[in-house]
């Protein structure tokens, strides 16, 4: 018998960021602050545009077409460059003279064309074709497509959290947990400096604060890196901090020496970040 256990449950997930990415819009609306600067480049009114397209190019077309998506749309994303490329190809692709308003009737224009997709979907359609860009582009699943839907949005609405100086809405620690997991996951093994691995024996814990939330081990062993949750075994360094400032930091908002001195950033031994830097150049 078919099933939607998982899929509920990872809708569920994705349907709260959509509320807390909500709230916030909200208030920035009541409070006419859409030309609030966000970052160097961006001001709030970019961020429910930039949501919208990438729901729409980068989970819900691949997550519908599976095998059939035109060889054209299979982007092959394997560089910060070539991502800041394809966001600057789609902000030049925005109407002239766009309102935030109407980016954001786009963005909830696209969470309703989800819940489409997914309406008559069961477990077992989680595991359909997706096409995924990042990392160069590869076949993975559907599964893999709502995962990485629901990390972008945990990102992207924290970013605009700390933007706007709020510390709520709080996302539930399981979906902060599965973004932290995500990223360390993907970003320390794929910047690893293999020549300085050689020999190399080094574990370091990535600790956070917020209630609930995991804590991850990054370690790397005969030239390759690995990361899984920690379990308490003994490492070289532990960095403790929340997630919001783990996301300030690996975002370029904060940079890292200014929150270890204001104390934001706990660091077990200074001797060990530094060798932590030297294996991961990031």
């Amino acid at each position: 018998m078919s099933t939607r256990t998982e899929l509920d449950a990872l809708m569920a997930q994705v349907e709260e960021m959509w509320d807390h990415q909500d709230t916030l819009f909200r208030i920035i609306g009541e409070t006419n602050q859409w030309d609030h600067k966000h970052g160097p480049d961006w001001t709030f009114a970019d961020v429910p545009y930039h949501l919208a397209y990438c729901n729409r190019d980068l989970v819900i077309r691949p997550m519908k077409l599976g095998r059939d998506l035109p060889d054209g749309e299979r982007l092959s994303i394997a560089s910060i460059t070539d991502l800041n490329a394809w966001n600057e190809q789609k902000f030049a692709e925005r109407p002239a003279g766009q309102t935030a308003e109407e980016s954001l009737a786009e963005l909830r224009v696209s969470w309703d064309e989800l819940r489409q997709t997914v309406a008559e979907w069961t477990d077992a359609d989680l595991e359909g074709p997706y096409w995924m860009p990042f990392m160069g582009g590869n076949w993975l699943t559907a599964r893999n497509g709502l995962q990485w839907a629901l990390g972008h949005d945990w990102s992207e609405f924290m970013q605009l959290r700390i933007h706007m100086g709020r510390s709520e809405p709080v996302p539930s620690p399981e979906i902060t947990t599965y973004y932290l997991g995500m990223f360390i996951g993907a970003v320390y093994p794929m910047n690893l400096n293999k020549e300085a691995a050689q020999g190399r024996d080094f574990r370091a814990v990535m600790a956070f604060t917020d209630p609930g939330v995991g804590d991850f081990i990054v370690e790397v062993k005969d030239g390759e890196a690995s990361v899984r949750p920690w379990q308490a075994e003994e490492a070289d360094l532990v960095i403790t901090q929340s997630a919001e400032t783990f996301e300030k930091t690996v975002r370029g908002i904060q940079p890292l020496p200014e929150a270890i001195q204001e104390g934001v950033v706990q660091v077990s031994d200074m001797e060990s970040l530094a060798t932590l830097g030297e294996l991961f150049p990031m």
